[in-house]
């Protein structure tokens, strides 16, 4: 059990960085528009309807690589256990939902946000989970 809770602590802590990382990359190939005040919930709205997809597209990419990194690291620390990758997995798909519902995205982005995640929780079970019997 002890395992297990260090493996999804350990995912969600390279998840989240692996997030960070790669979003941050995306602000600096595509930055806000001058002037936003990124901390204001009605500024963010106004920054998702004129920030290009190209700049959507890489929180896709930071979600799917943070999802993936942290379910895979979640199930090594665990002892390859599938469990800990799908709680990890979970968590973080919950964060991002909590982003979707705080800041509007548009319809194709909540799509391909579930479709995303979804792909990067089942590559790190099948790569790196095995269901304890």
């Amino acid at each position: 059990m002890l395992r297990l809770a260090l493996g999804v602590v350990a995912g969600l802590l390279v998840g989240v960085l692996v997030i960070f990382a790669v979003e941050s990359v995306g602000h600096m190939l595509f930055p806000p528009p001058e002037g936003m005040n990124l901390t204001d919930p009605q500024a963010m709205r106004q920054v998702m309807m004129v920030i290009p997809w190209q700049a959507k597209a890489m929180v896709l990419i930071a979600w799917f690589l943070g999802i993936l990194a942290g379910a895979s690291t979640a199930c090594l620390v665990a002892g390859r256990r599938a469990l800990a990758g799908r709680i990890t997995a979970a968590l973080l798909f919950a964060f991002a939902v909590w982003t979707m519902i705080s800041i509007p995205h548009p319809a194709w982005f909540v799509v391909a946000a579930v479709v995303a995640t979804l792909a990067a929780a089942f590559l790190a079970d099948k790569a790196f989970g095995r269901v304890r019997a």
